[in-house]
């Protein structure tokens, strides 16, 4: 997996903006960091980050808007 793939132009569209993107996907991979941490010490080409972009790409998450007052 790599950072190509998927297209940050499309993730970005995805997101509306790049600041929702990166907060959502980086706290994604924090989350991913704690649940599978040997998963990541034994995949070490493989990181928290790319699985959480390719997680938001497939629609496994997404942002949610909060309305503020």
């Amino acid at each position: 997996m790599a950072m190509i793939d998927p297209p940050i132009e499309k993730i970005i569209e995805m997101a509306e903006s790049r600041y929702a993107l990166c907060t959502v996907v980086t706290k994604r991979a924090k989350e991913l960091l704690l649940e599978k941490p040997e998963f990541f010490k034994e995949n070490m080409r493989i990181k928290p980050l790319e699985v959480a972009s390719q997680e938001f790409y497939d629609g496994k998450y997404t942002i949610v808007k909060s309305s503020r007052k």
